[in-house]
């Protein structure tokens, strides 16, 4: 792989040039901005980089998502056997698939930014840009190791296939029906997700899980029009209403979720995910720091942090709407009130299963008038921890990083693993160029050259890893 690998550190300012192009074109799924030109960008540098390509038209009016496909060239693919030490002639290349977003999240606050969040911008090792972190850089790491592939060897080693959605950052709403529409051309043997890189101790780091999330909004309307608060001893309070709707849900004392049934389908954690649980660094000190806070939901201790977080769900209010909350003083009694919530979900709980629980909890505990509406639900996905794919990944990141790897059974995030990994029964791990210091979704985001060049020499290891041996 030497050859490989001194191609991606000699040509990294070519595949720079690759990553300022897509900066440079604004992709902002929220408001749905650069897209009428941006689709075409991603399809032509595919194209570029060898790939057979269509432009995959969403459901619903959403925003296209980017398809390539590249067989694999047999001359490589004994070559990476040979790298091995596997001599199989019978054998065929396996299919990768390469997950990855063009999508991008809004720049806001702008005012924040030192630099042009959509021109490229390089400060010494660092580059700043919207996307240049999450997901461009990926993007372009992964393009970085096919041209190395076909410059030095001659072709890829397996079949690989690229995915760029145009909607990850909105919530991936129209992604099931897309699948559904096209899952004759993306079923693959295994997946490399969008990120994954090092950690802040520069240790690698492997997630092989994502939560899933259900949004909803919860609104309540009492009165035609608002009133005068001294009404308030005789008329309905919709923010009264709400907020006793909110505090059924969830237990003060400790945090416990009390929708009925909402615990049912919660998957036990294995002893390996439990092993890796154990291993975790103690991130307790840096949230602290980072968020100012002084204690944790229910007095959680160090040692009961990491399987909360990771391992069980939540029922957040991401935001509350009623009445006024501008200067001074208003005496009004709110017509309406309004919240949003996102609950996180793990394996196996399903979205539409929830709603229908918070529903049944409402209408059981009298909040009938409380109209709960549907924005979005994503399915939770872990891929096990001792499959082939999850080894093979842990395996080869130590040896390119020549560090221990950090093991993530799942991120306390979510995403849309579960339509490529539950939908099309793919294995999943990470593998990128991600770091802390990025500022992935905020003012300045950036990446280093250094975890450029890293990310890129771990995904064709990998990729050749996983060619000989799968």
């Amino acid at each position: 792989m030497d050859s490989i690998h001194r191609h991606i550190e000699s040509n990294v300012d070519r595949s720079l040039d690759t990553l300022f192009t897509l900066v440079r074109q604004p992709s902002v799924s929220a408001q749905r901005l650069g897209f009428d030109r941006a689709p075409q960008l991603v399809a032509d540098i595919f194209v570029q980089h060898g790939f057979e390509v269509q432009i995959l038209e969403a459901p619903n009016n959403g925003l296209p998502s980017v398809y390539g496909y590249a067989s694999a060239d047999p001359g490589s693919f004994r070559r990476a056997q040979e790298q091995s030490g596997i001599d199989d002639p019978n054998a065929e290349p396996p299919t990768l698939m390469l997950y990855v977003h063009y999508d991008v999240q809004p720049t806001d606050p702008i005012e924040l930014w030192e630099t042009d969040p959509f021109e490229p911008t390089r400060k010494d090792d660092r580059l700043y840009g919207r996307g240049m972190s999450d997901d461009k850089g990926n993007i372009a790491a992964r393009l970085a190791v096919i041209n190395a592939f076909r410059e030095e060897w001659g072709g890829l080693p397996c079949n690989v296939k690229i995915f760029a959605e145009g909607e990850e950052e909105s919530g991936s709403p129209n992604l099931p029906g897309l699948i559904n529409n096209y899952a004759d051309i993306l079923t693959a043997d295994a997946c490399i997700w969008e990120g994954g890189g090092r950690n802040a101790q520069n240790h690698p780091l492997i997630y092989l899980g994502l939560k899933g999330v259900l949004a909803v909004e919860l609104s309540v309307e009492l009165l035609k029009t608002d009133a005068h608060s001294s009404y308030a001893t005789i008329l309905p309070s919709a923010a009264w209403t709400l907020v006793n709707a909110l505090n059924s849900m969830k237990d003060p004392t400790d945090d416990r979720i009390l929708i009925e049934g909402f615990y049912d389908d919660v998957r036990a954690s294995t002893p390996a995910e439990d092993e890796a649980l154990a291993n975790l660094p103690d991130d307790s000190d840096e949230w602290r720091q980072t968020f100012g806070n002084e204690a944790f939901v229910s007095g959680l201790g160090s040692e009961d942090l990491p399987r909360k977080h990771l391992f069980m769900p939540a029922a957040n209010v991401a935001g509350l709407d009623s009445g006024y909350q501008g200067e001074g003083m208003k005496t009004v009694l709110p017509a309406k009130a309004s919240a949003k919530m996102d609950f996180r979900l793990v394996p196996d709980m399903r979205p539409d299963d929830i709603f229908d629980k918070i529903r049944r909890h409402l209408d059981r505990h009298g909040f009938e008038n409380v109209d709960l509406n549907l924005i979005s639900g994503v399915h939770p996905f872990r891929t096990d921890m001792s499959s082939k794919w999850a080894q093979m990944a842990i395996e080869t990141s130590e040896e390119t990083y020549g560090k221990p790897a950090v093991i993530y059974p799942t991120m306390a995030g979510s995403g849309p693993m579960y339509d490529f990994g539950g939908t099309l029964g793919i294995p999943i791990t990470s593998a990128g160029i991600d770091h802390p210091t990025h500022k992935i979704h905020a003012p300045n985001e950036n990446i280093t050259i250094d975890d450029f060049i890293l990310g890129a020499k771990n995904i064709a290891n990998l990729m050749q890893r996983f060619a000989a041996e799968w």
